[in-house]
């Protein structure tokens, strides 16, 4: 019989792998760069969002512990300290004692600031004339000027035109928002309404009538003895 020879097989080339499609980066998220105003104001939250606000017993606790800390510490510094040589409201022989905003002293100056927004250049430092407002004012947030003149010499206005310089002032509280007047018959702003001086400043700082810096460390004071009339604002 013949011999029959197998034909060799052919290789069977595997299909290449198609390449891995390449992996691109994906480009960093752009953050938008926060103020230090924003930066304060995201990291606050409202007392409510917090805690449960404190009773008035937590309240006069707390009170009581901070108290009892500074007598410590004056006692430390002032050994022996005369009471009666200092002035305390607690003392029941103190009369003429008053509340006013823990931010005034950023008040008075923003007012001063802003103050040349409004009359055309001019600066005009009507601080002091809001701080006579306030230290004059009780509970109702309202004041009967019936005599401007003692009024005007204690914002430091004692010349002939004192009166002139302390309406031009009432004028410009007003127009920046920290106050409301109407008049009466002893003068042109007998009847004065002292508003809410943090959401004045907040207004002022929408327009950019206030430095950055001082709107920023009014809200930090806020966030230190937890002041809340800015909730929801900016």
């Amino acid at each position: 019989m013949p011999t029959t020879t197998a034909k060799p097989r052919k290789k069977v080339q595997a299909a290449p792998t198609p390449p891995a499609p390449a992996v691109t980066a994906a480009a960093p998220a752009t953050v938008p760069k926060l103020s230090a105003v924003e930066v304060i104001l995201k990291s606050r939250k409202p007392m409510s969002a917090v805690t449960p606000a404190p009773n008035v017993k937590q309240q006069k606790v707390r009170q009581s512990k901070m108290a009892k800390g500074m007598l410590q510490m004056r006692e430390s510094l002032w050994p022996g300290i005369d009471e009666s040589k200092l002035w305390l409201r607690t003392d029941q022989t103190r009369k003429g004692y008053t509340t006013i905003p823990r931010g005034m002293p950023l008040f008075m100056g923003m007012i001063d600031d802003a103050s040349k927004r409004v009359t055309s250049g001019k600066s005009v430092p009507a601080g002091q004339s809001y701080l006579v407002l306030w230290c004059r004012v009780r509970d109702e947030g309202m004041l009967n000027i019936e005599s401007e003149a003692p009024f005007a010499f204690e914002a430091g206005y004692a010349g002939e035109r004192n009166v002139f310089t302390w309406r031009e002032h009432m004028k410009v509280l007003k127009e920046l928002g920290f106050i409301d007047f109407k008049p009466g018959a002893a003068s042109p702003c007998q009847y004065v309404l002292l508003l809410n001086p943090y959401q004045a400043a907040q207004a002022l700082r929408a327009k950019n009538w206030v430095r950055e810096v001082a709107y920023t460390t009014l809200l930090q004071r806020m966030s230190e003895f937890g002041a809340t009339d800015l909730d929801g604002g900016t």
